[in-house]
């Protein structure tokens, strides 16, 4: 190596070495040959090595091999090679003095003045509890889940007995009560109609998370003409009006694509204002995909809810207008299932527009 070069790679490391020492997550700096040239704090101090074990040593030969990794190796080399960068490569291992952990690794190259000369940046990361975090919680989410389905499945039965009954009560005794006891049983029936829905609800969104998609190639005109017709004399009833655009024939599954349509349209029905509903449904292609949006002339709501309505359970309107605040999160559920994304703009007042994509290959998410 010539004495300028030198000059130049031995300032690049002082001035490297400025920076590493002040982060709190471990750092290498690697030179062409993936040799250490030096180390952060935070690296020594959690790995327990020094810098005579460290320092000019090849990466592969640290500690017990844990960096010898094939995959990391090649990554690396096109740092070197080709200027690549990479981001969140996980390396799971039984390091010394740690135990077991999980870690992500992100380099770049760093470019001096000389073309000829160059560094890599390596940082290490310590995801293990951030991973174990997240495996519990979805390990309590499917508990829940799996909770919710058997409560709903197994409380059907008593419920569809207690509604009949109640059913047949009031037909017997319709002339014997006065209307103060036949309001009170009207509202105990529309109570036990409320809970039925509801379960029937949670079934539906438990089932949609869990049951395989049967993904064809479809026209998405065919599974909103089932869901129009589903929706039927709930359209004539608001006399709207619907305006259907040309849609995309895209590999899905028929039946839970009804569900999004039913769920979005009956939405925008449920939602209305004096006026009469008029929606607008088309199809446009982004990528390698289709946007399809379902838009209304209907309430609309406040932007800060945008996000917060794909929640189960989540409701922006008083219960004077029914529904159990679980249709957009079923649909939120099997769009993201088949790796498209859903989200809503609205105006207070003046509509809503709700959109998902459809990818042109989905991928399936279980």
């Amino acid at each position: 190596m010539d004495p300028k070069t030198a000059t130049t790679l031995r300032q690049a490391l002082a001035y490297a070495q400025s920076i590493v020492d002040t982060v709190r997550e471990p750092l290498l700096i690697l030179d062409g040959a993936l040799h250490i040239q030096t180390a952060s704090r935070s690296f020594y101090s959690t790995f327990g090595v020094s810098p005579e074990e460290t320092e000019a040593h090849f990466i592969c030969d640290l500690g017990n091999g844990q960096w010898n990794i094939p995959a990391l190796r090649i990554l690396l080399e096109e740092v070197t090679s080709k200027g690549k960068s990479f981001r969140d490569f996980e390396v799971t291992h039984d390091f010394p003095r740690l135990g077991r952990r999980a870690m992500l690794i992100n380099a770049r190259k760093l470019w001096t003045e000389e073309n000829d000369s160059f560094l890599v940046l390596m940082a290490i990361e310590d995801v293990t509890e951030r991973k174990r975090i997240h495996e519990e919680l979805v390990r309590s989410n499917e508990d829940l889940q799996r909770f919710a389905y058997i409560a709903a499945h197994d409380l059907r039965s008593p419920l569809n007995s207690a509604r009949n009954l109640s059913r047949l009560l009031a037909r017997r005794t319709e002339e014997k009560l006065d209307e103060q006891e036949r309001e009170m049983l009207r509202t105990s029936l529309a109570s036990l109609d409320r809970l039925s829905a509801l379960m029937n609800d949670i079934l539906t969104y438990s089932e949609t998370g869990n049951a395989p998609q049967q993904l064809r190639l479809i026209s998405l005109d065919d599974p909103l003409q089932i869901a129009l017709a589903n929706l039927k004399h709930h359209i004539e009833d608001n006399g709207a009006s619907i305006t259907v655009g040309p849609l995309p024939e895209v590999r899905s599954d028929r039946t839970q694509m009804v569900m999004v349509f039913q769920n979005l349209i009956g939405n925008a029905l449920k939602y209305r204002r004096p006026e009469a509903p008029h929606l607008r449904i088309e199809a446009v292609q982004e990528g390698g995909g289709w946007r399809i949006s379902v838009a209304d002339n209907g309430q609309g709501f406040e932007a800060v809810y945008a996000s917060g309505i794909f929640e189960p359970f989540k409701r922006l309107h008083d219960k004077s207008i029914k529904g159990s605040g679980i249709g957009l999160a079923t649909c939120k559920r099997i769009v993201e299932r088949s790796g498209g994304r859903i989200w809503a703009e609205s105006v207070p007042g003046q509509g809503s527009t709700f959109f998902f994509t459809v990818p042109a290959r989905p991928e399936i998410l279980v």
